[in-house]
């Protein structure tokens, strides 16, 4: 594999890993979380720079289905994290306190708050769009043939048993009231083991990405690859 791909996937792992801690805002002190966020706004531009090269072609080529769908989902990913860092500067408690436009205004917080939800969503859907190329790599890594048992079926079962832990997690941690913005306030559980909470974020991660893999084969391959 080149060497860009193996640079891409390690950026990947740590900006998730990163976005995974920036949603435990109570497992560190403000100051770590700012600092955090900063280095994701890096990390997110460092991606961007890297695929230039989608930027260039988005007015070239025929739009299928799927690229309609995958170019809507990167353009309000973007928007999203516009929105994040916005709002997150303005509500600077530390880096940024004293500049002239910081607001902890209720609206601000709600907004980010908002956003910051949404984008855990919107990148697991974006994580999914990308899966059998993940899927792969997964392969390589354990030296397992395509066609061999754990390929087919040993991996995709434990992709599954994730998944649907992950989805027990979202509804048990009451975070849908955080995507329509019916959440004032967050909570957090103060007394939570960071190991936990990383792994209940990660499963709801995987969750909606491979949820995402199955309906997008569903709903615009499913037919094309019956008939091929």
């Amino acid at each position: 594999m080149p060497k860009k791909y193996f640079l891409q996937l390690g950026q990947d792992l740590v900006l998730t890993a990163i976005l995974l801690s920036l949603m435990g805002y109570h497992l560190f002190a403000e100051a770590i979380h700012e600092w955090l966020g900063l280095a994701f706004l890096g990390l997110v531009l460092c991606h961007n720079g890297l695929n230039l090269w989608w930027f260039k072609k988005l007015r070239q080529g025929e739009y299928t289905p799927y690229r309609r769908l995958q170019t809507g989902l990167n353009l309000l990913l973007i928007l999203l994290f516009l929105t994040a860092v916005i709002s997150g500067i303005l509500l600077s408690k530390h880096i940024f306190a004293e500049w002239r436009f910081h607001s902890t205004g209720d609206f601000v917080r709600k907004i980010h708050m908002l956003s910051v939800h949404w984008i855990q969503i919107v990148l697991a859907v974006h994580l999914g769009l990308h899966w059998k190329m993940l899927s792969g790599f997964f392969s390589k890594i354990l030296s397992l043939s395509p066609v061999s048992f754990g390929a087919k079926y040993a991996l995709p079962s434990f992709w599954i048993g994730l998944s649907a832990y992950g989805f027990w997690a979202f509804f048990q941690r009451e975070l849908f009231p955080y995507l329509i913005n019916r959440v004032d306030f967050a909570f957090f559980d103060m007394e939570e083991s960071k190991a936990m909470f990383y792994f209940d974020f990660f499963a709801i991660l995987i969750a909606f990405a491979y949820s995402t893999r199955f309906l997008v084969w569903f709903f615009l391959f499913r037919k094309n690859n019956a008939t091929s």
